[in-house]
């Protein structure tokens, strides 16, 4: 090959070596049942004398499909009457289409409906923005979304009634998007230096 040629091929190369980078995110995905009848759990009370919580005689179940960005705090929350392998990809792509056009690695566990070939047809398809990172077997506290889960059991729906579903429901959202954002770095152990990589 001259070098007459050898002009021709390297101006075609150019595209391939110059390739923009993509902005990748870190999230950490759960679901949560969330329960019209309210559980009994720590709470002050008088010694001696038992707590009562009014209850609406028979339970109601939804499921709080989460998934919260590392370090950034942005989050999707969305409630399903169901947690299938339907509901978890209509979940994801939501979040793909949050984060257009950024590629996203998801932390989850390895539940049944993350594990299941029916959700492989759509993580084949979006295999360019997605990638699944499953979690070790019975390691919870690996899964920053946990800490959340529990703070809003804690301060929501452990021992407290409300009147309709709908009540509590509200109640749900507007905690979660109430929460200042130190008291959020500090549940999920966000360092100063973490704060850095999200700009």
């Amino acid at each position: 090959m001259t070098s007459a040629d050898r002009s021709w091929v390297v101006p075609d190369l150019a595209p391939l070596i110059f390739v923009p980078k993509r902005r990748a995110r870190l999230l950490f995905y759960d679901e949560t049942d969330v329960h019209w009848c309210p559980d009994i759990g720590r709470v002050y009370q008088v010694p001696s004398q038992q707590l009562k919580v009014d209850s609406p005689g028979k339970d109601r179940v939804r499921y709080l499909l989460g998934s919260v960005c590392y370090p950034s705090g942005e989050g999707l929350y969305e409630g399903y009457p169901h947690k299938r392998n339907e509901e978890v990809q209509q979940h994801l792509g939501h979040v793909l289409e949050m984060f257009v056009p950024d590629f996203c690695f998801i932390i989850w566990d390895n539940a049944s409906s993350h594990t299941t070939p029916m959700l492989w047809p759509f993580l084949w398809e979006y295999q360019d923005r997605l990638a699944m990172v499953p979690l070790p077997t019975y390691s919870p506290h690996l899964n920053l979304i946990e800490r959340l889960w529990r703070l809003m059991r804690d301060q929501i729906t452990r021992s407290h009634f409300y009147s309709s579903f709908q009540e509590l429901s509200e109640a749900l959202v507007g905690g979660l998007t109430r929460l200042p954002f130190e008291r959020f770095q500090s549940l999920m152990g966000i360092q100063m230096q973490a704060q850095a990589l999200a700009a």
